[in-house]
C-alpha cells in the first residue's frame, strides 16, 4: 500500500494531536464511510486508519494557531492584563497572609477560653472534692454504732382497719 504513508493508525493519530485514542475513535466512527478513513484487514480484526491531512484539519496544532491569536496591536493590551493580573496576585497573597494572621489569633483565643474553662473546672472539682470530704467526716465509721434515729411514729390505723380489727 504506497497511500498508507499519509495514514496513521489510531495510536499514532493520537499521539501525533496529543488526544486520547478514544478521543480519534470517536473521530474515525463519525467519519467511517468517508475517504479519510481506509479500513485494513488484519489476522486480529480491522484496523482503522486515518488520513494524517484531515487529522490535521480536525486538530490544528497550537503553533498553528497562535499567531493568529497574538497580534501586534494587543501588544500593549496583553502588558496591561498581565500587570492587573500580578497585582491581584499579589492582592490575594496579602489576603492570604492576612486570613493566616487572623487564624492564629482566633486559635489563641480558643487556647485562652479553653484554658480558662478547663481551670474552672478544676475550681469546681475541687470544692466538690472538699464537700466530699466533709460529707464523709460525718458518716460513721465502720466500727462504731450508727446514729439512732427517732423511731418512726405508728401508722395510723384506715377506716377498714379500724372496723374489721386488723
Amino acid at each position: 500500500m504506497d497511500n498508507t504513508a499519509t495514514f496513521l493508525t489510531i495510536k499514532q493519530a493520537a499521539q501525533q494531536v496529543n488526544k486520547s485514542e478514544q478521543t480519534i475513535r470517536r473521530l474515525v466512527k463519525q467519519h467511517a464511510k468517508t475517504s479519510h478513513i481506509q479500513v485494513e484487514q488484519t489476522p486480529k480484526g480491522n484496523t482503522y486508519l486515518i488520513s494524517q491531512a484531515f487529522l490535521a484539519q480536525q486538530y490544528p496544532s497550537p503553533a498553528e494557531t497562535l499567531p493568529a491569536l497574538i497580534e501586534p496591536a494587543q501588544g500593549p493590551e496583553v502588558a496591561q492584563l498581565q500587570r492587573q493580573l500580578a497585582e491581584r496576585d499579589q492582592t490575594i497573597q496579602q489576603l492570604q497572609h492576612r486570613l493566616l494572621e487572623q487564624n492564629d489569633v482566633l486559635n489563641a483565643l480558643t487556647s485562652q477560653v479553653n484554658s480558662q474553662r478547663i481551670g474552672r473546672i478544676e475550681e469546681l472539682l475541687l470544692s466538690q472534692n472538699e464537700q466530699l470530704g466533709e460529707l464523709q467526716k460525718r458518716l460513721p465509721e465502720p466500727g462504731e454504732a450508727p446514729l439512732l434515729l427517732p423511731a418512726p411514729e405508728p401508722a395510723k390505723k384506715g377506716f377498714w382497719q379500724r372496723v374489721f380489727g386488723q
